[in-house]
């Protein structure tokens, strides 16, 4: 059934946070696909900003984070 990836930095996610993306996402793709709830399932993947890059800079030395 539906598999949903969300990658997020580690550095900015807790428990707490992600057990309401997992609760919510989970709930608005069961909704919108019609597939039972019990068989979404949701993958959080956390990578350190030192490892995500964007224009050839890590996220780690972004300005606006």
């Amino acid at each position: 059934m539906p598999l949903v990836e969300i990658y997020l930095w580690k550095e900015t996610s807790d428990d707490i946070k992600k057990e309401k993306l997992i609760k919510e996402i989970s709930k608005s793709v069961s909704e919108i696909t019609g597939a039972p709830l019990d068989a979404v399932e949701v993958l959080i993947t956390e990578i350190p900003k030192a490892n995500w890059g964007k224009g050839g800079v890590p996220a780690s030395k972004w300005q606006h984070i």
